[in-house]
């Protein structure tokens, strides 16, 4: 498969493999079913395609997100390269953009996250993305509790 389809498909099932993984792991971690968690949202968007993204996110994506999630913050790389303390095989290197969302349950992440992504009003923020879909090399979502 071509890297631009690839990525492509990432993206479009990106939503319902990230809540299919995140169902298969809910035996593990039965107190982020019942209790506060964080989504940390880990996204490699091509390099090539990172500053129309950042303007694309200051602009229309994060004011979005802000009204409709418990948005933690919303991060975009500085270009300082990272600091790795061993050696990694990830042929992307580290997420470019972070954001985190704040939830009172697993099961409130997976209502909301479906309803706000599937409402025409996300759809709309969506489209305005320069690049579309093609810009997303990988999307990642992590689940953490404090202590």
């Amino acid at each position: 498969m071509a890297p631009h389809a690839l990525r492509k498909s990432l993206f479009t099932f990106g939503i319902a493999s990230i809540l299919a993984v995140a169902l298969a792991g809910a035996t593990r971690a039965s107190v982020a079913q019942d209790g506060p968690i964080y989504e940390v949202r880990d996204y490699h968007i091509a390099p090539e395609s990172l500053d129309d993204y950042r303007a694309w996110a200051e602009q229309h994506a994060v004011p979005h997100l802000k009204e409709a999630f418990d948005v933690v913050g919303f991060w975009v790389d500085t270009g300082i390269e990272p600091e790795v303390r061993s050696d990694t095989s990830d042929p992307l290197g580290s997420a470019n953009v972070t954001w985190i969302i704040r939830w009172d349950s697993k099961a409130e992440r997976d209502r909301r996250l479906g309803e706000v992504f599937g409402s025409p009003e996300w759809q709309q923020v969506f489209s305005r993305l320069p690049g579309g879909l093609g810009i997303y090399d990988r999307i990642q979502s992590r689940f953490l509790t404090g202590l």
